[in-house]
């Protein structure tokens, strides 16, 4: 049985495949694309707060004036960030914690006696109140604090950062926005002159 002319002509004629064949790949060449326009946003973001905590850190450490620190450490940020799209609503938030003037001290718990040599501190055992706080705390920085003169002084500094494609971090992330995290440590000037206050 021979095939009718039609279907001859039908199965030969290779006319707009090119449209059939790009509507099943641009789906997923889109998602490719928009997936790494994502992905450099969100590093070049991570990269600008990691330099952005740098710099307020640096700027703090040098600075004359104690009181000033603050609101120095925030500018820094807020002005490098400024072009970043963040998540309506939010601030960046910076928290410091201030430690001796040894970098070995960071992030390390407050000493205490291991009564019962478990390796962990338990109600009831004696430790030292490094921070004040009343406690014992698996860190020993003392949290808002931008520290003394030849101190030490972590800064961690966090932003929400809106997505740019909704639909990648919906279906890949964790919502709407990425939380992107930046940390330094740096040791206060070791004399404070107080000039320049106000």
């Amino acid at each position: 049985m021979t095939m009718p002319a039609f279907a001859r002509n039908l199965c030969s004629d290779n006319r707009g495949i090119a449209a059939v064949e790009f509507a099943f790949i641009a789906p997923v060449l889109i998602l490719i694309i928009c997936g790494f326009m994502e992905y450099a946003y969100v590093s070049s973001a991570r990269t600008s707060l990691e330099a952005a905590t740098m710099r307020a850190a640096r700027a703090v450490a040098a600075s004359n004036c104690p009181a000033q620190r603050p609101a120095i450490m925030q500018s820094v940020v807020n002005n490098a960030m400024a072009s970043t799209p963040r998540v309506p609503g939010t601030d960046i938030v910076i928290v410091t914690k201030a430690y001796s003037s040894q970098f070995s001290d960071v992030g390390e718990p407050e000493p205490f006696n291991d009564a019962n040599g478990n390796g962990r501190w338990d109600t009831g055992e004696v430790y030292t109140d490094i921070n004040g706080n009343g406690q014992w705390d698996d860190d020993m920085g003392t949290t808002g604090s931008i520290g003394g003169a030849g101190q030490v002084v972590s800064y961690t500094a966090t932003i929400q950062v809106a997505s740019l494609f909704g639909f990648i971090n919906e279906r890949f992330g964790s919502g709407q926005a990425y939380r992107i995290e930046a940390s330094t440590v740096i040791r206060n000037e070791p004399i404070f002159r107080n000039t320049g206050c106000t």
